[in-house]
């Protein structure tokens, strides 16, 4: 009995199949709703937001990232420790109030 080498050859999908097509498909999309603005309604006002991902950067975006709010969102107060987890939503209603001292 004689015995041949057995060779292996790795089989890839020729560009251009199906597979790639899934894949660049997937990307588009997502790379689609990522850049989409989100409309929100900031102190009575409609604004698009350009990064919805978190209300931190909202804040950033609108160039108050440092200062001292309060935020409420749909009539919720969401604390500064969780700002950075909160993402927003279409329709969602934003209203910022600047902390003032004073009697």
């Amino acid at each position: 009995m004689r015995s041949y080498p057995l060779n292996l050859i790795r089989i890839m999908p020729a560009q251009g199949s199906q597979r790639d097509a899934r894949l660049v498909n997937i990307q588009a999309r997502f790379f689609y709703l990522k850049e989409l603005p989100v409309k929100l309604t900031v102190n009575g006002e409609a604004y698009d937001a350009k990064r919805p991902e978190s209300v931190t950067a909202l804040l950033e975006e609108m160039g108050i990232g440092g200062r001292p709010v309060v935020v409420v969102l749909n009539d919720e107060v969401i604390p500064a420790s969780s700002r950075s987890t909160c993402g927003l939503r279409e329709g969602d209603c934003v209203d910022l109030f600047r902390l003032v001292g004073g009697g």
